[in-house]
């Protein structure tokens, strides 16, 4: 048996993430130190703040991509961290790469987000080290919205698949 659906407009629904970068210049590096962890970064409503988490968002985005781009972006982040005396772990994790282990949903649209921060010293620091800086996560399926709403002047970047 079909079922035929007419005048019905679908979607395949999915997660939605929008990433504020400040373009303020004041950072909070006081730790000195960041944790590269691996998350789960999917369809659940989430403001993403602290530093931690910001690396780990960042991290988790990276190892997503190929060997080249994995070697590539990390060792961008680890050049700019050095050259700014702040320490940091990278910690490992078993080699795939599924939900329950570290992810972060339809992760190859975020090409433009990874180039630009791993490319630009000044945005990556101002990524992890600002806290007008945040990520905002959510999915098409209710109302919570990842419009970003800040009086200050930023970068943004969107992950609608």
């Amino acid at each position: 048996m079909f079922q035929i659906r007419r005048g019905v407009f679908e979607t395949n629904s999915s997660s939605t993430h929008s990433i504020c970068i400040t373009k303020n210049t004041f950072l909070d590096r006081s730790a000195g130190y960041v944790e590269f962890e691996f998350g789960e970064f999917g369809w659940e409503t989430r403001k993403l703040r602290s530093v931690d988490q910001k690396a780990s968002y960042l991290y988790t985005a990276a190892v997503s991509f190929d060997q080249y781009g994995k070697t590539n972006y990390i060792e961008k982040i680890k050049r700019i961290l050095d050259k700014n005396d702040i320490g940091y772990e990278f910690f490992k994790r078993d080699e795939s790469y599924t939900f329950g282990n570290g992810y972060v949903d339809h992760s190859g649209d975020l090409n433009i987000f990874l180039e630009d921060v791993c490319n630009d010293e000044g945005k990556l620091l101002r990524y992890l080290f600002s806290s007008e800086s945040f990520i905002l996560t959510g999915n098409d399926n209710n109302d919570d919205d990842v419009d970003i709403i800040v009086n200050y002047d930023y970068d943004e970047y969107y992950k609608g698949n």
